[in-house]
């Protein structure tokens, strides 16, 4: 017994004629950062292999909506030994927590990373009035 062990080496080589279809029932969800300047919020999307036609970007109140679907490349007879990469339908949301002008934010896709940039809305210092200064004067 102990020598059948050992002359695992030996054993003629296997061919693999079974396969197997994966899905994984986790949703895909590619890495994000989120980064604050004093004039504008930068997102960005860790997402190649798409175009940008198989992307939506929504600005909806205070969420940023980005979704989109990295389509696997097929493989015909093919038996995967490994898979870590996402593919299928993604949807990335990011709540905001700063006044953006909505009207001025653009998206760049380049080098497999997706840059959305949202202008932040400036501050509006709202006077304070002393009314009893007022009776004073």
């Amino acid at each position: 017994m102990q020598e059948q062990k050992n002359n695992w080496r030996e054993r003629p080589e296997r061919h693999w004629l079974e396969y197997t279809v994966w899905r994984s029932r986790q949703p895909f969800i590619p890495p994000t950062d989120v980064i604050e300047f004093p004039e504008k919020i930068v997102v960005m999307v860790e997402i190649a292999a798409l175009r940008p036609s198989d992307l939506s970007i929504t600005l909806q109140k205070n969420q940023l909506i980005i979704a989109g679907v990295r389509e696997r490349p097929a493989q015909p007879k093919a038996a995967y030994h490994q898979m870590e990469i996402g593919y299928g339908d993604f949807r990335v949301t990011i709540d905001l927590h700063w006044s953006v002008q909505s009207d001025s934010v653009s998206a760049t896709y380049r080098d497999g990373l997706l840059y959305v940039e949202l202008p932040r809305q400036p501050e509006s210092q709202i006077p304070v009035h002393d009314p009893s200064k007022k009776d004073a004067e």
